[in-house]
């Protein structure tokens, strides 16, 4: 596994649903959902077999997605775009969150110190979705597995990102880590 590092991670378009028919509604649109709450898949764009579509089921009726390629022609755009049309059932949410991902040896003890889950804990094979707090700021943060190591996915509410980058990347360098700008 690489040194300890916390950076910026910014990848193409993100966006968000709830509502009673959410699931209905995504999978009209041929993307794959998790079958329960706090979980995630790893799915491909309709007509793609690329995993590159993260799709987060944060509670029984809101999801989470994120295209981690960045090269599928606005397809999130797209589907942003037809959320603004109403849809029974079906409620938009804005994503503009503040992202990054903490990685590396030592990555547990950073998670110890500013969050009060035990990460270490979590069965990975069953792709939780975290919601918790860290050092004061409420994250979402999905763990992942990447060629063989784990790396922990995080984000939170833009404006909290500068203030979550410092106050953890404080941490990571006191563990003997590094961190690099975060964006937005």
């Amino acid at each position: 596994m690489s040194g300890l590092a916390l950076r910026a991670d910014v990848v193409g378009e993100r966006t968000g649903l709830k509502g009673p028919r959410a699931a209905q509604w995504l999978g009209a649109a041929g993307i794959e959902l998790p079958a329960s709450p706090n979980r995630w898949v790893a799915s491909g764009f309709p007509g793609s077999a690329q995993d590159a579509l993260l799709v987060a089921r944060l509670g029984a009726n809101e999801y989470f997605l994120e295209d981690r390629a960045a090269s599928h022609a606005g397809f999130l755009h797209k589907l942003s775009v037809e959320l603004a049309t109403p849809y029974a059932g079906v409620y938009p949410v804005l994503r503009s969150d503040a992202a990054f991902v903490l990685s590396g040896d030592g990555t547990l003890d950073v998670l110890a110190q500013t969050c009060n889950v035990n990460f270490g804990a979590l069965d990975l094979a069953t792709r939780p979705v975290i919601m918790t707090m860290m050092i004061g700021v409420s994250v979402l943060v999905i763990p992942q597995t990447v060629g063989g190591d784990v790396q922990y996915r995080i984000w939170c509410d833009p404006t909290f990102g500068s203030y979550l980058e410092d106050a953890v990347g404080k941490v990571v360098i006191d563990c003997g880590g590094r961190h690099k700008g975060m964006a937005v």
